[in-house]
């Protein structure tokens, strides 16, 4: 069993959990802009939940960097593993951190959960904020009457604006408002509204 095969049965089993719910929206390899590190499969919906993927045939060498630059960002997440790391997995993830184990083949994967994802303790506004594009960050500046010259900041610094201004519910739910108005299949109000 491949990465693959653990992303398409889980992104069908997202998808089947959510189908009735209209501002939910999962997305695939979710940038973090954090050292390159990127969300396996996000599920966006009044939550950030990050699934990373571990098949048998992966190694956990970059997990620790895993779970700092999704413990800055998501809301819930899970690790999804083959059954060969789950001993592993279990010292290396926080306790808030799921646990999905993964097992089958190519053509039927089944998953058991072994552990619940938990709320994240400690998120970091400046980090939900930079999951924003440039245009965005601006547009919700824009209309939050910010006196920041728009023209010139760079996303970092509108995203450390923003991070400084807003409440961070509020933030946090822009954010996911920006993300699921990225998916084609997800139509959304503008995440600068």
């Amino acid at each position: 069993m491949r990465d693959r095969d653990i992303r398409t049965a889980l992104t069908n089993a997202l998808r089947r959990s959510h189908l009735a719910d209209p501002y939910t929206a999962i997305i695939d390899e979710l940038s973090i802009k954090r050292n390159g590190a990127r969300i396996d499969v996000a599920l966006v919906n009044g939550v950030l939940h990050g699934f990373e993927l571990k098949s048998d045939l992966d190694t956990l060498s970059r997990l620790p960097e895993q779970v700092s630059a999704y413990g800055e960002v998501c809301d819930h997440v899970t690790l999804v593993v083959g059954e060969r790391h789950v001993l592993t997995a279990i010292e290396l993830v926080p306790d808030w951190w799921g646990i999905k184990v993964a097992r089958g083949n190519s053509s039927a994967v089944e998953f058991r959960d072994l552990k619940l994802a938990q709320t994240n303790p400690a998120t970091n506004p400046t980090a939900v904020a930079q999951l924003l594009r440039r245009e965005e960050a601006l547009n919700i500046l824009i209309t939050l009457g910010s006196k920041l010259d728009g023209t010139r900041a760079s996303r970092k610094q509108l995203c450390s604006k923003l991070a400084e201004t807003m409440e961070f519910s509020r933030l946090s739910e822009r954010v996911r408002d920006c993300l699921r108005a990225r998916q084609s299949a997800v139509i959304q109000p503008s995440c600068g509204d």
